[in-house]
């Protein structure tokens, strides 16, 4: 276990020892670890046990977002509607009104930092005629990528009869995202965005103080506690950890984190005995092909076409001043990591082995510059790594400014791109 693991656990549990025993809100807990890339369960508890997702529901809310955003359904900048519906929701919230709008990326980081159900429900009114289809779009969604004990009722999974899941089934979710929206997958890191002139900053303890930890979600409902999935890489391993059912914030977050350890420790002994000749794998494999394959698009474009077409209907009788305000968001924007350059001046930040690193990197220097409307642009070069761009600066002394800004931090290395390189 690493030192400043330790060190967390033993605050976390001199805390605990202060406020005395909590009461479980349920019987059963619900864990599991499992590596990434091979889909290898390390370890698991109740893995299967359906059991109340709590705002865990969010994490398929985007992943449907993101098929829209990769489809061309929509776009980050596109306005989606407020109703009424949608703004009455219990908290936790962000309080958007009925009548205004809120952009797809604003949007996006409120589900992923703010867990807010009012933003939920604004996105399941925008992609499907109404929030109870786009909840029978979730599940069919679910049953394609292999969610075999999955049931949505709600866009923000807010205790409803009937909606439940499993750890395994939020694991194979995770992995789903990961495997098919690298591009979008970085926003989870993202520790905190502003909107309408307020900061709102993540909750989530282990995105914070874990070791390459790179985010995901929590959730609670009194129905079954309190539930966070994890994603964390060290070296070349990316686990994903999932733990459902524990009675306290505390103690779900030490729990993660053991995971994790748990995780990393099991996988480099695995390699080492493997790679000696001494043991075969001994980890039971999730159904790696249910997140490898995208459901087909028939699967949810129609409807989410038919939704779109409303939500623009309600859009064009909203008052003009209303349909085109600028809301305030200074998050990094991801919009697309096969962007052409095209003729615009960007910057290059660095250069790595995976994709996903590439456009990590950049997704942080776009925010140390604070230019959300910029673009990530990750080609791949002939020696096969990927450069970590940020491209869309007016000219090139727009890209030598931002290039200065980030050098002088000291902690990049920085220079020009010119258009068409």
């Amino acid at each position: 276990m690493k030192t400043k693991t330790i060190a967390v656990i033993l605050f976390l549990i001199g805390i605990l020892a202060t406020i005395g025993p909590i009461h479980p809100a349920v019987a059963m807990e619900s864990t599991l670890v499992a590596d990434v890339k091979s889909g290898f369960i390390i370890d698991s508890e109740n893995a299967t046990e359906p059991l109340p997702p709590a705002s865990l529901t969010k994490l398929m809310t985007l992943y449907l977002t993101f098929g829209a955003l990769e489809n061309g359904l929509i776009t980050m900048d596109d306005k989606l509607p407020v109703s009424e519906h949608a703004a009455a929701q219990p908290r936790s919230k962000l309080y958007v009104q009925a009548g205004d709008t809120i952009t797809v990326h604003d949007a996006v980081l409120a589900l992923i930092i703010k867990s807010a159900n009012d933003v939920a429900v604004v996105v399941a009114e925008a992609l499907a005629p109404s929030e109870t289809e786009f909840a029978d779009l979730m599940t069919r969604t679910a049953r394609g990528l292999g969610l075999r004990n999955t049931v949505f009722k709600n866009a923000s999974g807010l205790h409803t009869e009937g909606q439940v899941t499993t750890a395994r089934d939020m694991a194979i979710l995770t992995m789903a995202l990961i495997e098919h929206y690298p591009q979008y997958y970085p926003l989870f890191s993202t520790k905190s965005f502003q909107y309408n002139g307020k900061t709102y900053q993540s909750h989530n303890a282990v995105l914070q103080e874990y070791e390459g930890a790179e985010g995901l979600k929590t959730g609670f409902v009194s129905a079954v506690g309190y539930n966070i999935i994890s994603t964390a890489r060290q070296d070349d391993t990316r686990l994903v950890s999932v733990v459902i059912g524990e009675d306290s914030p505390l103690r779900r977050d030490l729990r993660a984190m053991r995971l994790l350890d748990k995780g990393f420790h099991q996988v480099a002994a695995q390699r080492r005995a493997e790679a000696s000749g001494r043991l075969k794998s001994t980890f039971n494999p999730l159904n790696r092909r249910a997140f490898i394959t995208k459901p087909p698009q028939q699967t949810f474009i129609p409807a989410m076409r038919a939704g779109w077409r409303l939500a623009q209907q309600r859009l064009s009788q909203l008052p003009k001043s209303t349909r085109s305000e600028k809301q305030v968001a200074t998050a990094p924007r991801i919009l697309d990591t096969s962007v052409e350059q095209g003729d615009s001046w960007g910057i290059q930040v660095g250069a790595f082995e995976k994709r996903e690193k590439a456009t990590q990197i950049a997704q942080k220097a776009i925010h140390t510059l604070g230019c959300a409307g910029k673009m990530i642009h990750t080609p791949q070069a002939a020696n096969r790594f990927f450069r970590s761009r940020i491209v869309g600066f007016n000219d090139k002394d727009e890209a030598f400014k931002a290039c200065q800004q980030l050098q002088n931090s000291r902690e990049w290395q920085c220079f020009l791109v010119s258009p068409q390189k």
